[in-house]
């Protein structure tokens, strides 16, 4: 009889015992899928990224051609301000070494390395870290914080924040310096908003970037660009060094009207200078009618 007590005394503690262990863990599992900010991630995009060097083949090599403005859909502001640039800034000294902003980055020269930042308490993921060869580290935080506030201080990766929409990764960035579109003039403001969408199909990333401006757009700008996976190359250090390149320390620019280079990328292609000017009118088929066809 004390041998059979003891049996189910043994037998009843291990049940509670079991589901105690389950309570807690079940327990554990509400909390972290009820806690506000954590992100639970969809899918794997980190690792090491090559760009495909069939895209965007100019502006990942050397640049593209002045005047070139096409597709960009530059207001007034926005086309005065890319036809006073002068591409001999970047012999100043404070421009040499300074990283491309983030809306640039996707489509610059050379690979992109994206890293898991993974809370080492609730083992969620906390933020990816985006690097490239040319840049800052670039956070974007996956914990559900709040963008900062309209005044605080401006960078060239901006602050950026992330959330899951099934698959698909959307970035929001703000808070970004004014700096260029292209090399060759056409510039985002400082209230300028960033969305991406960031895909990866297998060992395809594919990023959809919209540039929304309020100073410098009609409307937002929409680009994509593809990576492929790389697990044979890691990313490569950008040595600068800055130097005395110019003659003097005037910015170089040009005063509204006085570029004299501004028709070269029509003129070489023996396009209508109209279509290269950018703005709203010239993304559409429709804009053809008003031009004429050059071809006949």
């Amino acid at each position: 009889m004390e041998s059979r007590r003891k049996s189910l005394t043994i037998t009843v503690g291990r049940t509670v015992g079991l589901m105690g262990c389950l309570s807690i863990a079940m327990t554990a599992m509400l909390a972290t899928m009820l806690l506000p900010g954590i992100a639970l991630a969809q899918v794997d995009l980190s690792g090491e990224w090559a760009q495909i060097d069939h895209e965007d083949e100019l502006p990942r090599g050397i640049g593209p051609l002045l005047g070139d403005y096409t597709g960009i859909p530059l207001n007034e502001a926005g086309r005065l301000r890319a036809d006073t640039h002068s591409h001999s800034e970047w012999g100043l000294p404070e421009f040499q070494c300074r990283p491309h902003p983030a809306y640039y980055q996707w489509r610059a020269v050379g690979g992109v390395r994206i890293m898991s930042e993974v809370d080492p308490v609730t083992r969620q993921l906390a933020a990816y870290h985006v690097q490239w060869v040319r840049s800052l580290d670039r956070p974007i935080y996956m914990d559900g914080r709040a963008h900062p506030p309209a005044h605080a201080p401006h960078s060239w990766s901006g602050f950026s924040t992330g959330r899951w929409d099934g698959d698909v990764l959307v970035v929001t960035t703000t808070h970004l310096k004014e700096s260029y579109i292209r090399r060759n003039g056409p510039t985002a403001s400082d209230q300028t908003v960033m969305t991406e969408y960031i895909m990866r199909d297998g060992p395809y990333l594919t990023i959809v970037v919209i540039i929304d401006d309020p100073i410098y757009l009609e409307e937002p700008l929409i680009q994509s660009v593809s990576y492929e996976l790389d697990t044979g190359t890691t990313l490569d250090l950008f040595p600068c060094t800055i130097i005395e390149e110019n003659a003097t320390s005037v910015v170089p620019h040009f005063m509204p009207g006085e570029n004299p280079y501004l028709s070269e990328f029509a003129d070489q292609y023996g396009l209508p200078f109209e279509g290269t000017r950018g703005g709203v009118e010239t993304l559409y088929p429709e804009f053809q009618t008003t031009i004429g066809n050059p071809g006949n």
